[in-house]
């Protein structure tokens, strides 16, 4: 019995020197790498060009919102706003199943500036869901059933972005109407 307690004694001693042995390694291991210098000169004016490309989506957007919104006021469609900013009007309504996160879809997506000049024609099968469709089309899809057309009315921070595409310019606000394969 004496002896158990002895040996668990010196296992408990062993233990603890390895764990005291281990803190002193990392201790003298980690050094601390000394922090970059920064001239005050250089920080405000990278926040000085973010404040100002910030500044400058801003107007963009407000402009964009007010461009698709004039169209959407002169258009004979009844459109209804989505939460994200973007409209959108049933043009083909059916009785058919609904679209469902994950399964393909053959669409049919023209895309058209609001002077209503064709940019893009695209018959292809997505995903829905899929993130390498703009967000308006995405959010769409969540709406419309097989058969269906839907012309959507966006503003460019919901399509293609400040980046835009081959086919697409940055900035772009868009018509797009996107049918539905059976």
């Amino acid at each position: 019995m004496i002896i158990m307690r002895d040996l668990d004694k010196n296992i408990t001693l062993v233990r603890a020197t390895w764990l005291l042995a281990l803190m002193l390694v990392l201790m003298v291991g980690c050094k601390p790498t000394p922090q970059q210098v920064r001239h005050h000169g250089e920080k405000k004016e990278l926040d000085s060009l973010t404040i100002a490309q910030l500044q400058f989506n801003q107007r963009m957007a407000s402009a964009a919102d007010k461009q698709c919104l004039d169209f959407v006021r002169a258009d004979s469609q009844q459109y209804v706003q989505d939460d994200f900013g973007f409209w959108y009007t049933k043009l083909l309504k059916t009785d058919l199943d609904s679209l469902h996160k994950g399964e393909y879809a053959n669409l049919h997506i023209q895309i058209y500036k609001l002077n209503d000049s064709l940019v893009a024609d695209i018959k292809d099968s997505f995903q829905v869901g899929n993130t390498g469709l703009p967000i308006a089309i995405n959010r769409s899809l969540k709406m419309m059933r097989k058969g269906e057309h839907l012309q959507i009315v966006t503003p460019w921070y919901m399509a293609y972005g400040v980046e835009g595409t081959s086919l697409i310019k940055p900035y772009s606000n868009l018509k797009i109407v996107v049918s539905v394969g059976e």
